[in-house]
C-alpha cells in the first residue's frame, strides 16, 4: 500500500530560499485576482454594451489592466529592496505585459477565428497564459 503524505500549507511557506517568492506568488495571483474581475468587466462592457470590435476592446482592457497593476505589483507585491524610481521600472515592465500582450491577441485572434467562439469566453480561457508569462517576467527581470 502506498501512503501519500500531503505537504502541509505551513510547510509550503516555510521552505527556506523560496518564502519570498511563494508570498509574492500569493499576492501576485490575488492581484491578478482583482485585475481578472476588472478586466472582464470592462472587456464585456466594451464588446457587448459599447458594440466595440473585440480586438479593440481587448486592447483598450489590457491597457487599463497594465497601469492597474503596475501600481500595486509595484507598491505591494514586488516592493523592490533598493530604491528604484518607479518610472524607471515602468518601461520595463510594459515590454513584459507587451510580450503577453502579442502572445494573447494572436491566440485570441485564431482561436475565435478558427473556434467561432464568442471572444468573451475564449479570453477568460487565456488568462492562465498571461498570469505565467507575466509574472515570471516581472519577478526575474522587471521588478527584479
Amino acid at each position: 500500500m502506498i501512503s501519500i503524505n500531503p505537504v502541509p500549507l505551513k510547510s509550503f511557506f516555510k521552505t527556506e530560499g523560496t518564502i519570498n517568492t511563494k508570498i509574492q506568488f500569493v499576492k501576485y495571483v490575488f492581484v491578478g485576482g482583482l485585475n481578472f474581475v476588472f478586466g472582464l468587466v470592462v472587456f464585456y462592457l466594451l464588446l457587448h454594451v459599447l458594440k466595440i470590435n473585440y480586438l479593440i476592446a481587448f486592447s483598450i482592457t489590457w491597457i487599463l489592466g497594465v497601469l492597474l497593476t503596475y501600481v500595486i505589483n509595484f507598491v505591494w507585491v514586488f516592493k523592490p529592496n533598493e530604491k528604484i524610481d518607479f518610472k524607471a521600472r515602468l518601461l520595463k515592465y510594459i515590454s513584459v505585459y507587451i510580450l503577453s500582450y502579442l502572445i494573447n491577441l494572436l491566440l485570441l485572434k485564431v482561436l475565435t477565428e478558427y473556434s467561432g467562439y464568442d471572444p468573451y469566453y475564449i479570453q477568460f480561457g487565456l488568462i492562465p497564459i498571461v498570469i505565467v508569462i507575466n509574472f515570471l517576467g516581472m519577478k526575474f527581470w522587471s521588478l527584479k
